[in-house]
């Protein structure tokens, strides 16, 4: 198994950010989303398990708690939901951007 470190969880990271774009914001997208999400969360976890210590975790998880869970909501149209995706996808791409630049150096 290869050795993790800042750099490939970088360029991890810069892949999560190239396939959300390519998703797109269909719900029927959102499952593959989802997993990135989680993926994302579990490689920030190479870097400690308590938010208070780790800040980069501490970012996933307050997306978590704040937009991603906006998507749990029931919606009466499919292009409600895709809006709400939409801007959790935005939100998530800042999110990894900011992790890149300032806690993957």
């Amino acid at each position: 198994m290869s050795e993790v470190t800042p750099k490939t969880d970088k360029q991890r990271f810069e892949e999560i950010r190239k396939s959300l774009t390519e998703i797109g914001s269909k719900e029927s997208a959102f499952v593959r989303i989802e997993q990135l999400f989680y993926e994302a969360i579990n490689i920030s976890r190479n870097y400690g398990n308590e938010v208070a210590s780790n800040k980069l975790l501490a970012l996933f998880k307050n997306l978590e708690a704040n937009q991603y869970q906006d998507t749990k909501a029931h919606f009466r149209k499919s292009s409600q939901r895709e809006q709400v995706i939409k801007r959790f996808i935005n939100q998530f791409k800042i999110v990894l951007a900011t992790a890149i630049k300032e806690h993957l150096k």
